[in-house]
């Protein structure tokens, strides 16, 4: 992505922040695993999308003063014998390049700038940090010892919120961000295509896993959540990952999974037939749930609530389930259906939503109704990713294969 989208992500930021403040965002560090390992690194996505910088422990730090607006990025500093054992750390002038910020210092000198330009003639006024709790005293990161620090040493700042501020940002797709999306989508598209030609009866659940997650790695990419490839009756179990289970011949498989393009993720679920073909019980189920997702397509658009989007499913599925007999009363259904019909899609897997739960325009949603008959053994969850715009919705993962006959066809 080009540097300027993160500079303009930026500006848009500075713009809603109040005057006479500070707002700092941390990209966060990989938490110990055990005594000599860390868990894998995952950069925090409000850090990423305004700087486009996925690397550890670095601060971004926005100030706004009279309306005149400076930026400061934080970065370790280099260290010769680090490098000799873990590779090679990111310099000023990739940072400069990557971000757009020009104005680049020491990662060890972060707290003590920021209290010396807190306190200094008494300009500020607040500091921003980002938490998703409602009392900022309930949550242990970084946040929370900086802001415990400032209010120890200067009690007159008032410690503020940005997680509004960035939600009114993020919940907008860019056309930069689409196309991240779409590539993502598009992996996932090769993937799936691969797992479907090299699925077959008497195969483990964790070997589905397998073929998908190994296309994804010639593809320089990686799972944007724990893939799920739940078969039989795993597959009324909403997150089965602890995938053991053979697959048994005449069993559907219900498979959940993503992948990332540029922290941007996919999140896609299609259900085959592990012989490659539906039995007739399977392919009524698995139309229900197709038509489901067309109710859901057709009344999407910015201003409807979740909620309105969920109940108009629930209605389709009390229609359906009565007629095929499974149920004989509207309130059975969350006896088959006890989820939601999707959620925000971006940077993170389960983006950053309107605090009205209203869609807008530009933002993209997964859909995904289901039906899960324990009786039966029978779990179905159909998944797209859609573009919700003043114009209608865009499919976009319509390329990825989910009616019957073009599952049927492709897995002969």
């Amino acid at each position: 992505m080009n540097k300027e989208f993160f500079i303009n992500n930026r500006k848009k930021f500075a713009e809603k922040m109040k005057d006479y403040s500070v707002a700092v965002f941390f990209s966060k560090e990989a938490p110990r695993e055990s005594l000599d390992q860390s868990h894998k690194f995952v950069v925090d996505r409000n850090f990423f999308y305004l700087t486009g910088i996925n690397k550890e422990n670095m601060v971004l730090a926005i100030s706004k003063v009279n309306g005149v607006v400076t930026e400061q990025l934080f970065i370790p500093p280099v260290n010769e014998t680090f490098e000799k054992w873990f590779g090679i750390v990111l310099r000023k002038e990739e940072a400069q390049e990557i971000s757009g910020i020009q104005n680049i210092v020491d990662r060890d000198s972060f707290e003590s700038t920021l209290c010396s330009k807190l306190s200094s003639m008494d300009l500020f006024e607040n500091l921003y940090i980002v938490t998703a709790y409602a009392n900022m005293e309930e949550f242990d990161d970084e946040y929370r010892a900086i802001a415990k620090k400032v209010k120890n040493q200067l009690p007159s700042v008032n410690i503020l919120n940005s997680l509004g501020l960035m939600m009114e940002l993020r919940v907008h797709k860019q056309p930069e961000e689409i196309e991240e999306v779409k590539t993502s989508i598009k992996y996932t598209k090769e993937a799936l295509e691969f797992l479907m030609k090299n699925m077959k009866p008497d195969m483990y659940e964790y070997q589905v896993r397998a073929h998908y997650e190994y296309q994804l790695m010639l593809r320089n990419s990686s799972p944007s959540f724990a893939t799920i490839a739940a078969s039989g009756k795993s597959g009324v179990i909403l997150h089965h990952v602890d995938l053991k289970n053979q697959i048994h011949d005449g069993e559907l498989v219900l498979c959940d999974l993503g992948a990332l393009s540029n922290m941007y993720a996919s999140d896609i679920t299609r259900t085959y037939p592990v012989n490659g073909k539906f039995t007739q019980r399977q392919k009524d189920i698995y139309n229900i749930v197709l038509g489901a997702q067309d109710v859901t397509m057709d009344i999407m658009k910015p201003g409807i609530s979740e909620i309105d989007v969920n109940n108009a499913v629930i209605k389709y599925f009390a229609k359906e389930l009565k007629a095929i007999k499974l149920i004989s009363d509207d309130s059975e259904v969350s006896k088959y259906y006890y989820h939601s019909v999707g959620h925000p899609l971006g940077l993170d897997l389960h983006d950053l939503r309107c605090r009205d739960r209203k869609m807008a325009e530009n933002n993209i949603y997964t859909v995904e109704p289901g039906l899960y008959i324990a009786e039966e053994g029978i779990g179905i969850r159909i998944e797209d990713d859609v573009l919700v715009t003043k114009n209608g919705n865009i499919n976009l993962s319509k390329d990825i294969i989910k009616t019957v006959n073009d599952i049927e066809n492709f897995m002969k």
